[in-house]
């Protein structure tokens, strides 16, 4: 059973646990051999398995609810949710370490290689072999992933996002970058000019990807139909606000305040300034014409790889 808790405070545990502690912004592949491995540890000892995830203001790849559900997926029991608050990145490395123990029965704790808590930073890796071994606590350091000759950290998927490099991203996370959220109200001059659009609502925290057109699909709710659809990401002339707004293809139902997820897929074209609205109906055909090449060319190879698997 999973547990999210937002509240650094003492648990009633009827055993003692495992611990891991990181901001796990986006859970990308790196993240998830850390928290396997720390669920994998709990079952072989016993244990109970936290994540101890610290939330900071910096803009996030994914919202919070998005974020913890990845966590919860691979089988950890409890989600502590720490905000980056005076209080918490004021502590002492060693009082931080204590409130573990005292908190959640903590017997083991596992961080990636470069991890660092408390006060200045000073809970690094030689303060941690030296108090963990001082208290009985066991210490497990998770080696980096590497993608390109560079470790995978959520800074360089936000370079690759702000790229539009979604086969990057991807490889990353190990699965497909998505947004979700509610489809609210437009300026509907999609609709005029023959390509309605469902206008996401995006939360200011959430990191923008690259601004332009972008081959991706679209589920709407908890369907399981998939979309094949035009996404743009750009800067409204209307009223100057950042929309992100997908034109689903063959598709014409109104879904105006239900939640869709939208999966970047490939980079198309950069935004470009227009000076009519006939402009505009013409660089929409003409993604179209593109986006509609880009799916059938993914059919063709996802078609060909199950030929081979089937040999």
């Amino acid at each position: 059973m999973n547990h999210i808790i937002y509240d650094f405070s003492k648990l009633d545990l009827k055993k003692d646990s495992i611990v891991t502690i990181g901001k796990f912004d986006s859970v990308h592949k790196g993240h998830q051999k850390l928290i396997k491995y720390t669920v994998e540890y709990a079952k072989k000892h016993n244990l109970i398995s936290i994540a101890i995830v610290i939330k900071k203001k910096n803009l996030s790849i994914y919202n919070t609810e998005e974020n913890n559900s990845f966590i919860r997926s691979l089988g950890i029991n409890y989600i502590i949710v720490i905000d980056f608050l005076p209080e918490f990145y004021t502590m002492e490395a060693k009082e931080f370490f204590n409130k573990l123990i005292e908190y959640y029965r903590m017997k083991h704790i596992a961080v990636g290689a470069d991890f660092a808590f408390g006060k200045d930073r000073m809970g690094d890796s030689e303060f941690l072999k030296k108090y963990s071994k001082e208290c009985g606590i066991g210490v497990s350091f998770i080696k980096f992933l590497n993608y390109k000759g560079d470790k995978i950290s959520s800074s360089n998927i936000r370079e690759a996002l702000s790229n539009g490099d979604m086969t990057s991203v991807n490889r990353m996370l190990g699965r497909e970058y998505s947004m979700s959220g509610l489809v609210v109200h437009g300026n509907a001059l999609g609709r005029k000019i023959g390509y309605p659009t469902a206008n996401l609502e995006i939360p200011k925290t959430i990191f923008i990807p690259k601004m332009g057109v972008y081959s991706s699909t679209v589920k709407i709710g908890n369907g399981d139909t998939i979309y094949h659809a035009l996404t743009f990401i750009g800067v409204s002339n209307i009223n100057k606000e950042l929309r992100v707004e997908s034109h689903l293809l063959d598709f014409s139902k109104m879904i105006y305040g239900k939640k869709i997820t939208i999966v970047l897929l490939k980079y198309i074209r950069d935004n470009i300034k227009v000076n009519s609205i006939d402009e505009v109906k013409k660089l929409l055909e003409n993604d179209e014409k593109k986006i509609r090449k880009y799916f059938k060319r993914r059919t063709k190879q996802c078609l060909s790889l199950q030929t081979k698997k089937q040999k």
